[in-house]
């Protein structure tokens, strides 16, 4: 039970939001020091919620890795987007990431929108990739320019609500004053800092997961996520996001061997071919790779099965997206 955890000097939890591939799952995985989230150079691999927990004697520190905001063309991609704008309820503090090398993009627009128009207690924002080449100027001046046009519009709402006669509060829109980063979420450039920053931002608290834990994230979604990994490195852009795995079992015939069996799920027969590869070329790169990752992961030998099924409408089907942890 919590009350059951010391009250720390610093405790909660902090949203990790922004546009696909900004390095979100990157700076997770370099804050907790280990390896929880799917990280690709093809946009959009993490589906879930993913908690990664870093404690130390200051206090818990529970980031919250969220998928990338897209365009939705399926039932999944409308329950990633769902889960990614409700990540910032009830955080402590929002950590928005954006990808400093290059321009504003649409998605970073609509992030900072959401965050000036609803805004939470805390907010910072993380200049990744700064030291390739960064746009800290731009993204300073979209910001800027967003909190004056959304000022203007909360204005005239009141306005237009006082011609009809309602009634309203008359009081200006709060305001958040953004805390900003630059840094590298791979190399680990300025992130001490920004770690540094997010603690303080904490108010003190219970415990809120045991001390030894780095995430709670399910070992069946890991080694979904691992074998899904193995396909973007080999297949890179050819199936961006037509395949899904779910793992329908997961024993321990002994304390450091997990023996798993996979359903990978493909729209096209055609796509079906093309993941097995040449002779099995493929499914046998993706089964070891996967295998690899976990037993480095969890210090176990594990062996995957993984069988192939054409779905044409998985992404789409409740039952299955329940079934892999996506709804």
């Amino acid at each position: 039970m919590l009350d059951a955890y010391p009250t720390l000097p610093h405790s909660g939890i902090a949203a990790v939001v922004g546009r696909t591939n900004a390095g979100k799952s990157t700076l997770v995985n370099k804050i907790v020091g280990e390896k929880i989230s799917i990280v690709s150079p093809v946009v959009q691999t993490t589906r879930n919620i993913i908690r990664g927990i870093l404690t130390e004697d200051r206090g818990q520190l529970v980031l919250i890795d969220t998928p990338g905001l897209h365009k939705s063309r399926s039932l999944l991609c409308t329950a990633m987007n769902k889960r990614a704008r409700g990540a910032i309820e009830g955080a402590d503090v929002v950590l928005l990431v954006v990808d400093a090398s290059k321009s504003p993009q649409l998605e970073d627009d609509g992030w900072m929108r959401r965050i000036i128009a609803n805004p939470p207690e805390k907010c910072f924002i993380l200049l990744n990739k700064a030291d390739i080449e960064s746009k800290t100027d731009e993204f300073k001046a979209l910001w800027s320019s967003l909190e004056k046009e959304i000022a203007e519009q909360f204005e005239q709402q009141k306005a237009k609500a006082k011609e009809k006669g309602k009634e309203v509060v008359d009081k200006p829109l709060e305001k958040v004053v953004p805390v900003w980063f630059e840094g590298s979420a791979i190399t680990g450039d300025g992130i001490d800092k920004l770690v540094d920053a997010l603690f303080e931002a904490l108010p003190p608290g219970p415990m809120l997961f045991d001390e030894e834990m780095i995430t709670d994230y399910p070992r069946k979604l890991a080694v979904s996520d691992a074998v899904r990994e193995e396909f973007f490195k080999i297949l890179k852009n050819e199936l961006p996001h037509s395949i899904g795995v779910f793992v329908e079992h997961l024993r321990e015939p002994a304390p450091d061997v997990w023996r798993v069996e996979a359903t990978v799920f493909v729209r096209r027969q055609n796509h079906k071919g093309i993941v097995i590869g040449q002779n099995g070329k493929n499914i046998r790169r993706v089964r070891a790779g996967a295998e690899q990752t976990i037993s480095d992961n969890y210090g176990v030998k594990a062996s995957i099965e993984l069988n192939v099924k054409v779905a044409p409408d998985w992404d789409g089907n409740e039952h299955i997206l329940r079934s892999m942890g996506c709804l």
